[in-house]
């Protein structure tokens, strides 16, 4: 299993019992008709890109359960045999988040999506390694996961946090001195598919800044 180190160069982290406030769209998005079509993943990942100061360049984005909002209503529609809205139909699928950012953003570079579970984070940071060691270029990696529908509450069991989401800019380090393995740090209330990579957010805030992935 090959080792490899990378530099955090930037991190911002966030999460909320069911829904974050203060996402600070109206700047970051000012048109407003856009601002309404975006799902609450795509403003937790333009609000982390913001923080993290990512603008454009090669993204990995990850999430377990992707867009569950709007495929909740869709089958909701299928079930009440309603017509299917075109905007929850448009946002049902799982890159929805970064092609809104690739949009907003031009950013033409390379998108990849990640969805494996709760081993979601974890893999996502590996991609981002390898696309990062492939390409000599920083990569943003960032997961966000958004479950607040109705009647999740009979179901939850793995997270206390209904809405999270973190987020990193990384690179390749020229030699693995110093580099530390990811620690688990952060709140066991997080839900396991953003940990990993909260944990990384965790660790740059109190200091490491060189994490050693396995690849």
């Amino acid at each position: 299993m090959r080792k490899v180190a990378i530099n955090i160069l930037s991190a911002a982290k966030i999460y909320a019992p069911k829904k974050i406030e203060n996402l600070d769209e109206k700047r970051i998005v000012p048109k407003m008709m856009v601002r309404r079509r975006l799902t609450r993943n795509a403003k937790i990942m333009l609000y982390l890109a913001d923080k993290c100061g990512f603008e454009n360049g090669k993204i990995v984005y990850g999430s377990a359960f992707g867009e569950l909002q709007p495929t909740a209503e869709i089958t909701t529609s299928i079930l009440n045999k309603l017509p299917i809205s075109p905007t929850s139909f448009q946002n049902s699928v799982y890159n929805t988040a970064p092609s809104y950012f690739s949009l907003l953003k031009k950013d033409t570079d390379e998108i990849i999506t990640v969805s494996s579970g709760m081993k979601t984070s974890k893999d996502a940071l590996k991609t981002a390694a390898l696309q990062a060691l492939v390409s000599k270029e920083k990569v943003l990696c960032v997961v966000t996961e958004c479950i607040d529908i109705p009647k999740i509450e009979e179901v939850k069991e793995c997270t206390e946090f209904l809405e999270s989401g973190a987020a990193v800019v990384i690179e390749i380090a020229k030699d693995s001195n110093g580099s530390v393995p990811i620690n688990s740090v952060t709140n066991k209330g997080i839900i396991p598919s953003v940990k990993d990579l909260m944990d990384v957010v965790t660790m740059f805030e109190n200091g490491s800044k060189k994490i050693l992935i396995n690849l």
